[in-house]
């Protein structure tokens, strides 16, 4: 086992530092070989299988190729739940994780005043009688990828209804994939290219949408989410000189490059879309490059959002903006 542990360090040093070895490894002994941390830590592996050993050894021949670990186990954990990754899609980060709590957050204390009582999602429904049975809130994910926000706000927002967009097909088709697996139904899923702002309004199939069981006749609105996120392309084609070898070589460059002159390129598209399709009181929520946090702010006040803030993630970097109207 030791020489296994030896092949799997060797693999992976031209692509990470020794903390993130020690973190990588432990990662595929806990998934291949179903050991716990005291385990690891007490090298303690009697109970690990001729099999298993095996599928230790493919899989460092797969990371000496630059193969991130996520896609070679086939999954990343995203805030407790599994996610299939592959080339197609971003491998989720913790920075995402900690803007998906903050929206979270911002829902769970929220007034159950929308939909009576005891409000139900019903994805059957799809007329204005039993308005009792729409979901309380509705959110937008643009560039859902995976989809590992989408179903996490899907899963932890009760009441709520999502509508995850991506202009790929094959992210949809993973993002799907995952919403099956992990039993999540309340979200729909739509190719479209929030670029292309005519045809951006991914809002007609919930243009029935309660907003108050008393008062139908004003639910035919345009704005009809309570919240839109993000994480949208952010990096301009000059930071590639300081990226790993292993995200420019296995995930997708549509999902991570904007152009060099136009940084705040998905902010603008995403912000103008927000200003028409958000709920007043709704809130706009972006993961974004920390070397824009004051431009991506000052792009959002110009635009007409009246409350705009720069978050920190736990690094200490400007990773989060918030905008509301």
């Amino acid at each position: 086992m030791q020489q296994t542990i030896k092949l799997l360090t060797e693999a992976l040093s031209p692509y990470a530092d020794s903390r993130e070895i020690k973190a990588q490894i432990r990662l595929l002994l806990e998934e291949v070989c179903d050991l716990t941390y005291t385990q690891i830590v007490m090298a303690d592996y009697r109970s690990v299988t001729p099999q298993q050993v095996e599928q230790l050894r493919q899989c460092a021949a797969r990371l000496a190729k630059g193969e991130p670990v996520q896609q070679v186990l086939g999954y990343a954990w995203f805030r407790g739940r599994r996610f299939s990754v592959n080339p197609d899609v971003l491998i989720p980060r913790p920075e995402t994780a900690e803007l998906v709590d903050i929206i979270v957050d911002s829902f769970v204390n929220k007034p159950v005043d929308k939909c009576g009582d005891n409000p139900v999602y019903n994805p059957t429904v799809t007329t204005l009688d039993n308005l009792v049975d729409k979901p309380l809130y509705n959110l937008l994910d643009i560039g859902t990828g995976s989809g590992c926000i989408a179903l996490s706000l899907a899963a932890d927002i009760h009441h709520s209804f999502i509508t995850a967009v991506d202009i790929s097909q094959q992210a949809l088709i993973t993002a799907q994939s995952n919403a099956s697996s992990l039993n999540i139904n309340n979200i729909r899923f739509v190719k479209a290219d929030i670029l292309q702002e005519a045809d951006a309004d991914f809002s007609t199939e919930l243009n029935t949408l309660s907003t108050s069981v008393d008062n139908p006749v004003d639910n035919f609105s345009p704005a009809l989410y309570d919240a839109i996120v993000s994480n949208p392309p952010y990096i301009c084609q000059r930071e590639r000189i300081d990226m790993s070898t292993q995200v420019l070589n296995h995930e997708p460059h549509l999902a991570l490059f904007v152009p060099d002159d136009d940084p705040l390129l998905f902010y603008r598209a995403i912000g103008r879309y927000a200003l028409r399709h958000l709920r007043l009181g709704g809130s706009l929520y972006f993961e974004i490059n920390a070397a824009y946090g004051s431009d991506t702010c000052a792009l959002l006040t110009q635009l007409g959002f009246s409350q705009v803030s720069l978050r920190k993630d736990m690094q200490g970097l400007d990773r989060m903006v918030i905008a509301s109207l």
